[in-house]
C-alpha cells in the first residue's frame, strides 16, 4: 500500500511511519525543508518537501497513493486553516482510506462517566475547532473513499512522552509538577500501540470514529508516584493551582487538569486491536529506559 502522510517527523507521526514501513508499506512523508528527516529516510520513507499550505498544489501526487494520514499538529497562527486545507485535499481523493488525527480532549471533563466512540462531544476550549473538522472528515466518505477519525489518548513512550517533563524534573532533582490537586485521571495510550491502531484502520479500509486509549484509571498522583519510585528518587510532587498554570500555559492548563474516562471497546472489537502495554504504571521502568535512550 502506498501511504501519504503529514506529521511524519512529529512524535506520533514518526512512530506511525516507522510501523507502516515495518509492514512493508510505501510511505511518503510531507516534511518542511527545515525538518530533519534522516531517521525516516534510513527506514525507507520517501520525503516530499513542503508545508501543509502546499497540499493543494500536490493533489495529483497525493492521488497516486492508496491511503492518507493527517497527523500534523501545526503550532502556527494558521493551524486551524491548515488543518482544514488538509481535510479538503485528502477528503477529495477519488479512492483510498483517509485517517484524520483528533484527540480525546474533544470530550472535555468526563469525570467518572465513561465516554465511547459514539458519545456526544464537549470540547475543551483549546480544541473547540476540532469537532467540526471531525464532521467534515466523516462526511467526506464515498463508496470509493473511506474516512476515519482517530482520537488518541494522552500519548506516552519514548523521548517525547507526555510525561517527559516529569522525567526531566526527576533527573534534575526537582519535584514533579501537576496542575491541580492530582486527583484527576487522563486517558492514556502507549505510542507503539497507537501506531498499530493506525495500521489496522488502513489495512482494513475502515470508516468511522475510533478511540485509541487504554483502560488504566490511576490518578495523576498515582502516575507521578510510580514514575518517581521507578527512578529511586524522593523528589515529591508539587501541585500547581490551575489559575497559576493558566497564567503560563493559557488554555493548555485546562487540558493538563482534565479528568477523563474515554473507552475504546468499540474500536478494539472492530479492529481486533490489542494492547502490548495496557497501563503506564506497570511499564514505568521501560518508560524511563526509553526516555533516557532517545
Amino acid at each position: 500500500m502506498k501511504v501519504f502522510m503529514t506529521g511524519g517527523t512529529g512524535y506520533i507521526g514518526s512512530a506511525v511511519a516507522a510501523h507502516l514501513l515495518e509492514l512493508s508499506h510505501e510511505v511518503s512523508v510531507l516534511a518542511r525543508h527545515s525538518s530533519d528527516t534522516e531517521a525516516l529516510e534510513s527506514l525507507g520513507a520517501r520525503i516530499v518537501r513542503g508545508n501543509l499550505s502546499d497540499l493543494d498544489g500536490l493533489r495529483s501526487e497525493i492521488a497516486s497513493h492508496d491511503a492518507f494520514i493527517h497527523a500534523a499538529a501545526s503550532q502556527s497562527s494558521t493551524a486551524v486553516a491548515d488543518d482544514r486545507t488538509a481535510i479538503e485535499v485528502f477528503g477529495s481523493m477519488p479512492r483510498g482510506t483517509f485517517v484524520y488525527t483528533s484527540g480525546v480532549w474533544v470530550f472535555g471533563n468526563t469525570g467518572d462517566a465513561a465516554v465511547t466512540e459514539s458519545s456526544p462531544v464537549n470540547p475543551l476550549p483549546i480544541v473547540a475547532w476540532r469537532p467540526p473538522h471531525e464532521d467534515l472528515v466523516i462526511s467526506a466518505a464515498t463508496s470509493h473513499l473511506k474516512t476515519a477519525v482517530i482520537r488518541p489518548g494522552c500519548v506516552y513512550g519514548g523521548r517525547r512522552s507526555m510525561f517527559g517533563s516529569w522525567f526531566s524534573s526527576i533527573e534534575n532533582g526537582e519535584p514533579v509538577q501537576i496542575v491541580g490537586d492530582g486527583s484527576n485521571r487522563w486517558s492514556l495510550i502507549e505510542l507503539r500501540d497507537l501506531s498499530v491502531c493506525y495500521g489496522l484502520i488502513l489495512d482494513r479500509g475502515e470508516s468511522g470514529t475510533f478511540h485509541a486509549t487504554n483502560d488504566s484509571r490511576e490518578t495523576l498522583n498515582d502516575l507521578a508516584r510510580a514514575t518517581i519510585a521507578a527512578r529511586g528518587s524522593d523528589v515529591g510532587i508539587e501541585h500547581v493551582p490551575i489559575e497559576t498554570a493558566r497564567e503560563v500555559h493559557g488554555d493548555f492548563a485546562d487540558a493538563l487538569a482534565v479528568d477523563q474516562h474515554v473507552r475504546s471497546d468499540e474500536t478494539r472489537a472492530r479492529l481486533g486491536w490489542t494492547l502490548s502495554v495496557p497501563e503506564y504504571v506497570g511499564s514505568t521502568a521501560r518508560q524511563w529506559s526509553e526516555w533516557r535512550a532517545r
